[in-house]
């Protein structure tokens, strides 16, 4: 299974809130840091010399909360408020090991599932493009 985050930055944000909704109906929260916008630099890795470097910087949206007393942190690509408090509840939930983790892993398992599959149905409609060079 992919890791929580994973599954929260490339679901939908319907499933997310949905999630979200379920974690904040059940369990005390608490905001720490509200939705914000930052700055990331993304680290490439030189495929030929194996060597790190810095590519740039990434616009993202970062997000704190307490959720029954475990911290949870959220970090979205882009601007999407929502989207990074779902994160931050989820991460919470899940990443800080709560009892009610168990009962999220369905929803997260199946919105892995829709991922996959529009990743699967992306990678069909790049490998048509693919142009082969033949060298005689």
């Amino acid at each position: 299974m992919m890791e929580h985050s994973q599954i929260v930055a490339e679901g939908s944000l319907e499933a997310v809130t949905s999630i979200a909704e379920t974690i904040a109906a059940r369990l005390p929260v608490k905001l720490l840091k509200p939705p914000a916008p930052g700055m990331v630099m993304v680290r490439h890795v030189d495929p030929l010399e194996n060597t790190h470097f810095l590519l740039g910087e990434a616009f993202v949206t970062e997000c704190e909360v307490e959720v029954d007393g475990l911290l949870g942190y959220g970090c979205i690509l882009g601007g999407g408020n929502e989207h990074a408090l779902c994160a931050a509840l989820v991460d919470a939930v899940v990443g800080g090991g709560h009892a009610f983790a168990v009962e999220l892993r369905p929803l997260l398992e199946s919105e892995q599932k829709r991922i996959e599959e529009r990743w699967n149905r992306e990678g069909r409609a790049v490998a048509s493009t693919r142009v082969s060079f033949e060298v005689r």
